[in-house]
């Protein structure tokens, strides 16, 4: 737990960091400019971790398991051969992988997400 809060605190420095490059890039330096950067940027890592979290947990397990038993559905003779392959297969399809990554990405995009919401509404 404590190597994901060291992590997301890592990815939230590195994001107001580059949000501060771009800002000063652009050569207008406002508190307006900088959340906006920031808010765009924390929507990057919020997608990439919400997407591996989603891929985590199987969602597309069942998609792919559909599709190899449809593609293997043909003429009688080759189901037969199949099914007799099949009997020393396990039937299942493996476990989804899993990514160091998933919770610091998703962490560090939604902190930073809500923050610039809230600084958002602060400067107004």
């Amino acid at each position: 737990m404590k190597q994901i809060a060291v992590r997301t605190g890592w990815f939230i420095a590195a994001m107001l960091g580059a949000s501060a490059l771009i800002v000063s890039w652009q050569g207008t330096w406002t508190a307006v400019a900088f959340i906006n950067v920031a808010f765009l940027l924390s929507l990057v890592p919020l997608s990439v971790g919400g997407l591996l979290f989603v891929y985590e947990r199987g969602f597309f397990s069942g998609f792919a398991y559909g599709f190899r038993r449809w593609r293997k559905s043909g003429t009688k003779a080759e189901r037969y051969l199949e099914e007799t392959a099949a009997e020393n297969e396990a039937d299942e399809p493996p476990g989804p992988s899993r990514f160091a990554m998933t919770y610091p990405l998703l962490f560090s995009g939604l902190l930073l997400f809500l923050a610039m919401i809230a600084a958002g509404y602060a400067v107004q």
